[in-house]
């Protein structure tokens, strides 16, 4: 993190400790929406891993969110991830956490950013296209394509009977235009072959494939 902008969210925590303790009110989802906003654009993702980030609140406030502590997360995180996705950089889907934490004020908040290690297993889902959000474990040798026997099978008229084969291997999962008319996008620039990593997007015709974490065993 940049030293200045470090010392500037250092300056603006004590204030709003300050104001915090001075005048208590309840803290409202839509206020940490918006805080996690302005540092998930100031900080970044951490890179394709991604990243987790930590909301502090004091325990009153937790105490009032924890009933729904789930659902905020998951809401938390899904505008986090639009807002990753409109900026087009290759990235893992961030996570939100909510956690008590003594030292605040009641009715601040504090966000910490933790990157996360890059995931050891990947899998394809069908962001745009049909069958809309099909998901596929990258594992072994996949192909992808418009026909019947093809491990994901697109019902796109621009895309080829065989498009595009993908191998997945301990160490890097890598992609191949199987000499598609229509050829592919890796990120937006015509690709014939590549690796692929968290975040990456591929087209293929009028269909996007995003890539995601796959946390499950299955094949």
């Amino acid at each position: 993190m940049n030293p200045f902008l470090k010392v500037e969210t250092l300056c603006a925590s004590a204030v709003e400790r300050v104001f915090g303790m001075a005048f208590p009110s309840p803290l409202q989802p839509v206020q940490v929406a918006r805080k996690l906003v302005a540092v998930f654009e100031t900080a970044g993702a951490g890179g394709r891993g991604g990243c987790r980030l930590i909301v502090g609140v004091h325990p009153a406030d937790y105490e009032r969110f924890q009933g729904d502590k789930g659902y905020l997360e998951r809401q938390w995180s899904t505008m986090l991830a639009r807002l990753a996705e409109r900026s087009q950089k290759p990235q893992r889907s961030p996570e939100v956490v909510l956690e008590a934490t003594r030292s605040l004020a009641r009715g601040t908040l504090n966000v910490t950013v933790e990157p996360l290690a890059a995931p050891l297993h990947l899998a394809l889902r069908v962001r745009k296209g049909i069958p809309p959000g099909r998901r596929l474990a990258l594992r072994d040798t996949l192909t992808i394509g418009r026909d019947a026997d093809c491990d994901l099978v697109l019902a796109d008229p621009r895309v080829s009977r065989k498009h595009l084969k993908i191998v997945a291997e301990p160490n890097a999962v890598t992609f191949a235009d199987l000499g598609a008319a229509n050829g592919v996008l890796l990120n937006g620039k015509r690709s014939a072959e590549g690796q692929l990593d968290c975040g990456d997007v591929l087209i293929l015709g009028d269909s996007e494939l995003v890539v995601e974490a796959d946390e499950s065993e299955a094949v």
